[in-house]
């Protein structure tokens, strides 16, 4: 307690002692200006020790004060500079609704009949996104254009305008299975031509939104 009175502002961080230099240094000059008011037989020299360790409480709970905010703000900082590092991408792989859910791939593809395929997932899938056309592209791998089924040719690349569509295609589960598809194409498979089927956006039930590939396979029209 001692060591305490003598030296309030011990165990205080180095920057609260700069911030309160100027201001201990004012209460150090105090005494000799206290005393060019009057005679020292006219100052109360208890009630001046009072009112000296008074400002020495004041100043360390102001630097307290201080430290704690600079720490807040600090924190803070770290989590905005966070986020502002992190591209959304990034985010989006840390959110645990996006990590918990695993992307179904293609595991099987056989042709049934002259204009029917039959595929199969690794798991169970959402059906309504399993059953939708567009989510289906078959690159015609022989041509530059593609012909028969084929939705893009060779040297294409998947997009938006290049899928197969419900007026060229109808899917159905197998059975009412949620792995197994059967994919009837409005015309035939024609014999010999190498195509390659490729799957995107398919995910398994209640998962969000998914932007990638499901796999793809190669097959010979028969």
């Amino acid at each position: 307690m001692k060591t305490y009175l003598d030296n309030p502002m011990q165990g205080m961080p180095q920057m609260s002692g700069m911030y309160n230099m100027s201001q201990m240094t004012g209460m150090q000059n105090m005494y000799p200006m206290m005393c060019g008011m009057g005679t020292p037989q006219m100052i109360d020299m208890q009630s001046m020790y009072e009112m000296m360790q008074s400002m020495h409480h004041l100043i360390s709970m102001q630097s307290m004060y201080l430290m704690m905010s600079m720490h807040g703000m600090c924190q803070m900082m770290n989590m905005q500079g966070m986020h502002s590092m992190m591209g959304t991408d990034e985010m989006s792989q840390m959110n645990p609704m996006s990590m918990k859910f695993p992307i179904p791939m293609l595991t099987s593809l056989e042709q049934l009949s002259p204009n029917q395929i039959q595929i199969s997932y690794d798991r169970d899938v959402d059906v309504r996104l399993a059953m939708k056309a567009t989510n289906y592209w078959v690159k015609d791998t022989m041509n530059a254009r593609p012909e028969g089924i084929g939705t893009l040719g060779k040297n294409d690349s998947v997009n938006a305008g290049n899928s197969l569509t419900s007026s060229m295609v109808r899917i159905e589960p197998k059975n009412g299975s949620a792995k197994t598809f059967i994919l009837t194409f409005n015309r035939a498979i024609p014999r010999g031509a190498e195509y390659m089927l490729i799957i995107c956006y398919v995910t398994v039930k209640g998962a969000p939104p998914y932007t990638g590939d499901n796999g793809m396979a190669n097959f010979t029209g028969k």
